[in-house]
């Protein structure tokens, strides 16, 4: 593992949106898909030079106002965890929407947050999701995540022992982040419970 300080950490936001986000917007083009990268200056052991290196990638949707729109219609094709979510929070968690988002709070969904093998350990995914909230998700009142390995050629199966055992450790690791249970593999972070 070779570890890099956080303050030398760069983040990329990439974003394409059509005109200005509000409520007016077709449902399917509300969400805001931004894509992070992520990088990092590796010293010498010695502390000379400075080698730029990609550190990993993550994938975020904001819903503005999501409580004041039906989630469901905002759901697009192209990201399953965006409609797998808003499913979960419709059907499954509708307290979590009337409590976090009815007064027309935002919302963010982790679609996936990736860290390259040789940059894990020293929770450098709380200091990336943590970066990414303070940044794009600074509105934000509830942020969603599924606690579930990527879906990766040479991944484990979903429902095999690896893939609970996977499961279970990436819950752990969000929970003591701050996330709580919210239904089957998906999490839930209420910024206002940082506040109390």
């Amino acid at each position: 593992m070779t570890v890099i300080d956080p303050e030398q950490l760069t983040f990329e936001y990439r974003l394409r949106y059509r005109g200005t986000p509000g409520l007016e917007h077709y449902p399917r083009g509300y969400p805001m898909r931004w894509e992070v990268t992520i990088s990092g200056t590796v010293f010498k052991a010695d502390g000379q030079g400075g080698e730029e290196v990609p550190v990993g990638n993550a994938v975020v949707e904001v819903v503005p106002n999501a409580g004041k729109i039906n989630l469901l219609l905002a759901r697009g094709e192209p990201d399953r965890e965006l409609a797998d979510a808003a499913e979960m929070l419709t059907a499954e968690r509708p307290d979590l929407v009337t409590e976090n988002l009815e007064d027309g709070g935002d919302l963010m969904i982790v679609s996936s947050l990736e860290i390259l093998p040789e940059y894990r350990g020293g929770r450098i995914g709380y200091i990336v999701l943590n970066a990414i909230i303070e940044t794009v998700g600074r509105s934000v009142d509830l942020v969603v995540a599924r606690a579930a390995p990527a879906d990766v050629q040479g991944g484990p199966a979903e429902g095999s022992p690896e893939y609970e055992k996977a499961t279970s450790t990436l819950k752990d690791y969000w929970q003591d982040f701050g996330f709580e249970e919210a239904s089957g593999d998906y999490l839930v972070f209420v910024k206002k419970n940082i506040l109390e």
